[in-house]
């Protein structure tokens, strides 16, 4: 192999290793959240993360075991949890959005916009 071919194969599977890495890294993402919205539904959320020395654990507030997935999985796990439980404990009245507990009693009325509202009902699919 001559030196242009051997540079061009370098240079190609350094650009493979690139984006590789960045679609790995793309898909641990977590999704985007509303961080108003977000912030106030987090103290209703049924757990909490803690940070341990081997990455971060999921922590449920009803006594549940903790959950100590791979860093990778941790946001796609929270929110599937997050889904869950929304589709649960949240309703929409209009621009209200209504936060219930276990019983379906009223815990927190939040008013939102249009784009807060819009976020709700892609990500809670309510």
């Amino acid at each position: 192999m001559d030196k242009n071919k051997k540079n061009i194969l370098l240079i190609l599977l350094v650009a493979i290793f690139f984006v590789v890495g960045f679609i790995g890294f793309k898909d641990s993402l977590p999704e985007n959240k509303n961080e108003r919205v977000y912030g106030i539904l987090k103290e209703y959320l049924p757990y909490t993360i803690e940070k341990r020395t081997g990455g971060l654990a999921i922590v449920y507030k009803d006594g549940r075991e903790k959950e100590k997935p791979k860093n990778s999985q941790i946001f796609h796990i929270t929110d599937k949890l997050d889904k869950e439980w929304g589709k649960e404990n949240l309703r929409l009245d209009g621009n209200i959005l209504i936060v219930l507990n276990k019983d379906k009693q009223e815990l927190k009325r939040v008013d939102l916009n249009s784009q807060e509202l819009v976020w709700v009902k892609e990500f809670f699919g309510i």
